[in-house]
């Protein structure tokens, strides 16, 4: 009940801070605002511990209650609810005799999707009224409703998948969950950071240098240190001769809570991270010197990076193989398996997997898609799911958005939009509500809130259902706060995720063309390298390049994160080299505290900018 609660605030905070051009919190990998909620509930524990004991929360219920805050953050995210609404609005206010919309594809759209009433989609974009100060909030209802639905729905179908992956990934791989070991040691009752000096001076030195940044956001005369996104230090606007100008936008900023957190990803993959970062950065330069500038999308990053993530989701299928195959024997045979810690019995899981794609496919064809392109977008988006929740359980990374890249752009790629025809498309455009990036990704937080009710001997169970009560109530809460949002300051402010969409959409029903080759050969490209990446790591013991890296590093945020991730990597580096393991536990607490002294300076912003309703300092790249 805490938990869901606490869930409120919090759900308040990452769509006002959206609304208001504060912190985007879901964009990291590391939700900040879950983590300050922790320390303050971590605060006031203390202070209860002290008073009345037997009402102190145990340091299980300390972390399911992050979790439940982490899920809740994602599930209303840039990437899920931020973008879902500004899509779902969009085609009938935007249709106009010019563009031709309404013959074109809004006629043939599912009216139960959207919204057609003209005087809810005015409250909408110019009301400028609060949500229920006229009617016109009704028709918004139905949309919402399904839509919800449709979510909670992958959200279930992802947990399920979790039950499957939990007991190999955790107990039999080991894998470190590296984006979880802050609240791990935040909530350590054998070592508390709390007491350590390292700690203060990472803290202090994060608190200070982002607090300075803010100021700078208020006062131009004082400077902003190195960190500040206003300090933006970016190495392409200083080329400008061919072809070395076609590294673009590259930005030199270090952020003090990434380097944080690029200490603790393995050396392998930080080094892979910036590594493949560079080589990206030289594919274009040999691009736009080779003369390819006029192929279209070369030279197909976005495609690499998507079969890249594929391989990783089959390599994970592959790795799991004989615990699923176990667990799906038990099941059918009905043979006696010990599925008592897991988040459900197996049974339930496997029922759920399949009602749950069972259920996503009747909304799809309810919609007027066809059968395999409704299947492949699905198997799809769970295959990239998958590949995205490994890489974080396993790695750690900080970032992974895959930008304009979802399964709906790849199908319609290589297939071609004449083939797939104007529904499927339609549905497509509509499915860039959560296709957009990959940045707040459910999937990840929910495995690692698992992995945490591991390391307490907290039940697996209960945390499933405080998990997707977290999620529903932050669906209700986010649909409703977004609305009331747009109708006061006008939605059209934030339309530019439809507006991609439908632009999109547009193009491929007025100039269908071929199948994509180019991009098709892009993803076989990337999934082909990725597999030799893994074959040969798999070989050689002195290979040093980790396919994750080569995956998550082509992204847009990962221009934002590469300097700060080899800062990271060279400091951890040098530690282990000189120091050893002896010297890189106790330095570990200073990254932790660079870690935490960030966010709690940039929560600060944050909810200062909410509050007096006024731009403050961002402190996320």
């Amino acid at each position: 009940m805490l938990g869901l609660l606490l869930v409120v605030p919090n759900v308040a905070f990452v769509v006002l801070g959206y609304i208001r051009h504060q912190s985007r919190p879901t964009t990291v990998s590391l939700i900040f605002n879950a983590v300050v909620t922790l320390l303050i509930v971590i605060a006031v524990n203390a202070l209860v511990r002290r008073l009345r004991p037997v009402w102190a929360l145990e340091r299980g219920e300390l972390l399911t209650i992050y979790s439940m805050v982490a899920v809740g953050s994602a599930v209303v995210g840039l990437d899920q609810l931020q973008t879902m609404l500004p899509v779902v609005a969009y085609p009938v206010w935007y249709a106009t005799p010019e563009n031709d919309w309404e013959s074109l594809f809004v006629r043939e759209m599912p009216s139960w999707l959207t919204v057609t009433d003209p005087d809810a989609l005015w409250a909408y974009y110019d009301s400028r009224g609060p949500l229920f100060a006229t009617p016109y909030w009704r028709p918004w209802v139905r949309p919402a409703l399904l839509w919800s639905a449709f979510s909670l729905t992958l959200l279930f179908v992802m947990l399920c998948l979790n039950t499957f992956f939990r007991r190999n990934w955790t107990e039999e791989a080991k894998l470190s969950y590296p984006i979880v070991q802050l609240p791990l040691e935040m909530t350590s009752p054998r070592r508390t950071i709390f007491l350590d000096r390292l700690f203060w001076i990472g803290f202090a030195l994060a608190f200070v240098i982002n607090a300075i940044n803010g100021f700078h956001e208020i006062y131009p005369q004082i400077p902003s240190l190195l960190g500040s996104r206003g300090a933006r230090y970016d190495l392409g606007r200083m080329i400008h001769s061919r072809p070395w100008n076609a590294i673009g936008w590259t930005p030199l900023n270090v952020y003090p809570f990434a380097v944080g957190l690029a200490f603790f990803i393995p050396v392998d993959l930080a080094f892979s991270m910036w590594f493949f970062y560079l080589l990206w950065k030289a594919l274009k330069v040999f691009s736009s010197a080779a003369g390819w500038g006029d192929l279209p999308g070369a030279p197909w990053i976005k495609e690499q990076s998507f079969g890249a993530y594929m391989a990783l989701a089959g390599f994970c299928l592959w790795a799991s193989r004989r615990h699923i195959a176990e667990s799906v024997r038990a099941v059918i045979a009905d043979r006696e398996l010990d599925d008592s810690r897991e988040p459900m019995p197996y049974s339930w899981a496997a029922v759920g997997v399949i009602g749950g794609i069972a259920a996503l496919m009747v909304f799809c064809q309810q919609a007027k898609m066809t059968f395999w392109p409704a299947l492949g977008f699905i198997v799809l988006y769970l295959l990239l799911s998958i590949a995205v929740a490994r890489i974080r359980a396993e790695l750690g990374s900080p970032v992974h958005d895959l930008h304009f890249i979802g399964p709906q752009v790849v199908l319609t790629e290589t297939f071609g939009p004449a083939t797939l025809g104007k529904q499927n498309l339609i549905l497509f455009a509509y499915f860039h509500a959560f296709n957009r990036a990959h940045r707040s990704h459910p999937m990840p937080h929910q495995i690692e809130g698992m992995k945490l009710a591991a390391e307490t001997n907290t039940s697996q169970r209960g945390l499933a259902v405080a998990i997707m009560a977290a999620s529903a109530l932050a669906l209700v809460l986010g649909w409703g706060l977004l609305l009331d949002a747009f109708f006061r300051n006008g939605g059209g402010g934030w339309s530019h995720k439809g507006r991609e969409a439908f632009s999109l959409l547009e193009r491929w029903l007025t100039s269908p063309g071929d199948p994509n080759w180019y991009a098709t050969g892009g993803v076989l490209w990337g999934l082909a390298f990725t597999v030799f990446l893994t074959w040969m790591r798999t070989r050689y013991v002195w290979w040093v390049f980790h396919p994750a890296g080569f995956a998550v590093s082509g992204s847009w945020s990962m221009a934002l994160f590469a300097p700060s991730i080899l800062v990271g990597w060279l400091a951890k580096t040098l530690i282990l080299h000189y120091g050893g393991m002896g010297a890189f536990a106790p330095a570990s607490t200073l990254f932790l505290g660079l870690i935490l002294g960030g966010f709690s300076a940039g929560a600060g912003w944050g909810v200062s900018g909410i509050l007096m309703n006024r731009r403050m300092y961002n402190f996320l790249p």
